[in-house]
């Protein structure tokens, strides 16, 4: 008996820790209540509004696709932390470990490269959501990039 409760002891503390460790793909903006991490309010950074959004990575580093449908990698952010973004528009389904999402959202890369990153290295909510707090791209195909 005893080992039973310890074993669901240890899976419940597992799951506390994943969900404060783990990624975490953000809650919809109509349900950013279930989203524990938002993105912050919006704010000017040069030319651009942009977000703040809490994100993480299991290596450290983010990779920043050339488009929300994958691509190749232009540039990464790294280290890994609060980052800036500009929006968010949905995509390809991108997978990391049991974590999956098709929602991206726009930013620059570490090296000035414009890309989109899966929303996969946001914390807070669950898979395939968008984040709580991002704005949505609103030109169709998503608002083109500064140049």
């Amino acid at each position: 008996m005893m080992s039973i409760r310890r074993a669901a002891l240890a899976a419940a503390f597992g799951l506390a820790v994943a969900g404060v460790a783990g990624p975490a793909v953000g809650a919809a903006a109509g349900a950013a209540a279930g989203d524990a991490s938002p993105c912050g309010k919006p704010y000017r950074h040069g030319n651009d509004t942009v977000q703040t959004c809490p994100d993480w990575s299991p290596s450290g580093s983010i990779p920043v696709y050339e488009s929300p449908a994958k691509g190749k990698v232009v540039g990464y952010i790294d280290p890994a932390g609060d980052d800036w973004y500009l929006c968010e528009k949905a995509g390809a389904s991108y997978t990391l470990g049991s974590y999956r999402n098709y929602w991206w959202a726009a930013t620059m890369a570490d090296n000035d490269r414009w890309g989109y990153v899966s929303e996969v290295y946001f914390r807070g909510g669950g898979n395939d959501e968008s984040d709580g707090g991002l704005r949505e791209c609103r030109r169709p195909g998503g608002r083109p990039l500064p140049v």
